[in-house]
């Protein structure tokens, strides 16, 4: 039988590889095998100098050209702005972040936009009230708004649940799917994301729901590994039980299995952009080679059935 293409296209963040230019960094992506790259606006934003207003078409063209000569996609344009803060002053140059975004994903290709979830304070601070009725529905009324955008831009608005925002349970992204009735608008799924202390132990069962609630709407996945420090003394994922979740990229450590969702993919998307967070230089390739495995594995086993 002919080698599997893989139920995994395997990412990077621009922004954990070495420091350079954007430019730069995409030919490092390529050289070291990635398929396709998350690409923040901050980033952009950073390399070249500009703000908003330098998200041309022209630069959308440049840009294309270095991404096809790495061979490497866009699989998020990251804007990963707070939809639900109550600074209405912020939240009218949030629009017009995200308006900007769309329309330079469309200029690139027509990747799409992946947004956080959001807390309700214009600290963008994690408190509990981020899981209130209230806090749903200020990032619906958010959500909705920059989902028209996408829908007259043509393009795609990405979520990603995590238990530090608004949406942190399968749960609550089945929720908002079913209340913003975008066609536009999908998730990124990033497991670990939606992990704290309390429930490691439980974190296959959460794959299962979500995947059951929101996998008809899973764009682009996060894979990422984690470890459970002593202490809460830091912001992360913390929940009140005196220990701290502190993230790694895929495969680093060994606690956070990646098999189930290497499997659903086979089944249901195959070669879905998969995008390794918080890597470092030193443990990225590990972590390209271990999800290249695992895809290359589930889908001849998929194959095979």
């Amino acid at each position: 039988m002919a080698q599997s293409k893989g139920a995994l296209s395997v990412g990077v963040r621009l922004h954990d590889l070495p420091e350079g230019t954007v430019e730069e960094r995409v030919r490092m992506a390529g050289k070291l095998g990635f398929s396709c790259i998350q690409l923040p606006s901050k980033v952009l934003y950073k390399s070249f100098g500009i703000n908003r207003s330098g998200l041309t078409h022209e630069l959308a063209d440049h840009l294309r050209e270095e991404l096809d000569a790495s061979g490497v996609q866009v699989a998020v344009l990251g804007c990963y702005k707070n939809l639900a803060t109550p600074d209405q002053n912020q939240l009218v140059d949030t629009y017009a972040e995200y308006e900007a975004c769309l329309r330079f994903a469309r200029w690139l290709g027509g990747c799409p936009v992946g947004t956080e979830t959001g807390r309700p304070n214009a600290q963008n601070k994690m408190t509990d009230d981020r899981f209130s009725p209230a806090a749903l529905d200020t990032f619906c009324k958010g959500l909705a708004r920059v989902c028209s955008m996408a829908e007259k831009e043509g393009g795609e608005l990405l979520i990603e649940p995590g238990w530090n925002e608004i949406v942190n349970t399968p749960e609550r992204c089945r929720e908002v799917l079913e209340r913003v009735s975008s066609a536009a608008l999908g998730v990124i799924y990033d497991p670990v994301s939606l992990l704290h202390p309390t429930i490691v132990g439980e974190a296959s069962e959460q794959v299962s729901r979500m995947l059951h609630l929101c996998g008809s709407k899973i764009r682009v996945l996060h894979a990422k590994d984690y470890e459970i420090v002593d202490n809460e003394d830091q912001d992360g994922w913390c929940d009140g039980s005196g220990s701290r979740l502190v993230c790694h990229g895929a495969c680093a450590c060994g606690n956070f299995d990646f098999e189930a969702i290497a499997a659903w993919a086979a089944a249901a998307r195959p070669g879905i952009m998969t995008v390794i967070e918080n890597s470092t230089p030193s443990t990225v390739e590990r972590s390209r080679d271990e999800l290249l495995r695992m895809g290359r594995s589930v889908m001849c086993e998929h194959v095979i059935l």
